[in-house]
């Protein structure tokens, strides 16, 4: 017959060891727990006991007082061990981060007004632009720290002054120097109107994910500030599940919606494509506006 527990092991009360552990022990012990760390730090206390002999109780020459003083020891050095390399990690977490201190602070305030305005606590503005976070520059300080490294390739209106030098809307600007630099992924860019010869209207999509608060931010970019305000602005975020493309769709579609009570017609075509194609995105602009030919020159 086998038994579960070793003689030793019967004759302990169970869990009388860790009355040994003090309050700060506890503590750590239970953020362990919450952190879904338990099992693994028991692991290691389990093979610490196994190599110091008390595995087999029999042999052993530990009395119970010395086992239980031993397992306190043994629990508590593995746990300060463990959270010393977390500790470790999280400080080299700190100093790779992508974004500087007062950029955290810009996506959390960002991100908390965002907060409000799905749970309705955000009053509607007759301005339909200022329907996302609420505060359009707030919306544009996001956008801007986050396509900072892609700046050259969103859409760019340039023209001709009267002495013939080349302008464009967006300045050539150095890119901030990073550990590790954020990287923002091209979704699909749209043109809203075909005005005149040569004049369109693009808007492009991207989605960036910012590992400080682990959540994916998609960004919409004109090629000027004469329709929103802004070249660019954040308009919704979403948790980074599956593929980078998952979860932006619900976040362009109630961008375009907002859009519609001011434009009141759908965007004219898709301009490029990136991590959605052609098709899906108008199967999206399908889904919003209804067919186009409800509209009028569409």
């Amino acid at each position: 017959m086998t038994y579960k527990y070793s003689d030793l092991e019967n004759g302990i009360d169970q869990g009388r060891h860790l009355l040994n552990f003090d309050e700060e022990t506890w503590t750590e012990i239970i953020k362990y727990l919450e952190a879904g760390r338990g099992d693994e730090l028991l692991d290691d206390f389990k093979n610490k006991l196994k190599s110091e002999g008390f595995e087999n109780s029999e042999e052993s020459k530990n009395t119970m007082a010395e086992f239980l003083d031993s397992s306190t020891k043994n629990f508590k050095s593995l746990l300060k061990e463990s959270i010393d390399n977390d500790s470790s990690k999280d400080q080299k977490l700190i100093d790779y981060l992508p974004e500087s201190s007062r950029e955290h602070e810009v996506f959390g305030k960002w991100l908390s007004l965002m907060y409000e305005r799905e749970k309705g606590a955000l009053p509607i503005d007759n301005n339909c632009i200022n329907n996302v976070s609420g505060k359009q520059e707030l919306d544009n300080e996001v956008a801007s720290i986050l396509l900072d490294t892609i700046q050259s390739h969103l859409p760019n209106y340039r023209w001709y002054d009267q002495d013939d030098n080349l302008r464009s809307v967006r300045d050539k600007k150095v890119i901030k120097q990073r550990k590790i630099q954020l990287f923002p992924l091209h979704l699909f860019t749209i043109n809203w109107a075909s005005s005149a010869p040569g004049i369109d209207w693009p808007e492009s999509y991207s989605v960036t994910y910012v590992p400080s608060h682990n959540v994916r931010i998609v960004t919409a970019s004109a090629d000027s500030d004469e329709m929103w305000g802004y070249t660019d602005l954040a308009i919704g975020w979403c948790k980074p599940q599956r593929t980078p493309e998952f979860g932006v769709k619900k976040i362009i579609q109630t961008w375009w919606r907002n859009i519609h009570v001011s434009l009141g017609h759908p965007w004219a075509d898709v301009y490029s494509t990136g991590l959605v194609d052609a098709d899906r995105a108008e199967k999206w602009g399908l889904e919003v506006y209804g067919a186009r030919s409800n509209y009028d020159d569409y």
